[in-house]
């Protein structure tokens, strides 16, 4: 399962050397008889509420690594990034909760929309589907999340206002610890063309 949690070392994704993805899915994996080799760990923020929806900080930090065109990506979802898992109408919530067995990929999903990297939209929901898949979510319950995402999500892409972070002790808010347009997480897919000789 390509989820890594960031918090347990200084490690980085480049130290679990040959093998790119393989290597992240053979030192995650978790199976039937397994106990989780990673944790996303989050603390709900009780005085902090988006649109009626309650917010959370991630107190964890943790990577996604799927590949994109053909290349390994890793999207690291810092410590301190404040989400409110699945942003799903209240008239829904008998279908899906905001919180459950996806709420790795929500985050995730979040984290990307608070991003909201110019033309990547598309992409960040396809992660997010693939991110649930992984994270174990039944076949039917990913495709109406993704469904819902694609058709309703537009609206909250890139909305200056999800780039907010607290400090994961205090819930205190503090300054990004970055800038949401200096990441560039989504590769531009290969153009086709003619191929020049070598």
């Amino acid at each position: 399962m390509p989820f890594i949690d960031r918090s347990a070392g200084t490690e980085r994704l480049e130290a679990l050397g040959e093998g790119g993805l393989e290597a992240v899915r053979r030192a995650t994996h978790v199976g039937k008889n397994e106990a989780r080799r990673y944790m996303v760990a989050v603390a709900i923020l009780s005085d902090m509420e988006k649109q009626g929806r309650t917010l959370a900080v991630v107190t964890r930090p943790y990577a996604y690594v799927h590949p994109v065109h053909g290349v390994d990506v890793t999207v690291e979802v810092p410590l301190g990034f404040v989400t409110d898992f699945a942003s799903i109408p209240s008239f829904f919530h008998f279908i899906v909760q905001p919180f459950g067995r996806h709420a790795p990929a929500a985050v995730l999903h979040d984290y990307l929309y608070a991003i909201g990297q110019n033309k990547a939209r598309r992409l960040a929901d396809r992660l997010f589907l693939n991110a649930m898949k992984d994270a174990g979510v039944p076949a039917l319950r990913r495709s109406l999340m993704y469904r819902m995402v694609r058709f309703f999500g537009g609206g909250g892409y890139g909305l200056k206002d999800d780039w907010k972070f607290v400090d994961a002790e205090s819930g205190d808010p503090v300054d990004p610890p970055y800038g949401n347009t200096d990441i560039s997480w989504a590769p531009t897919k290969p153009k086709r063309g003619k191929k020049t000789a070598v």
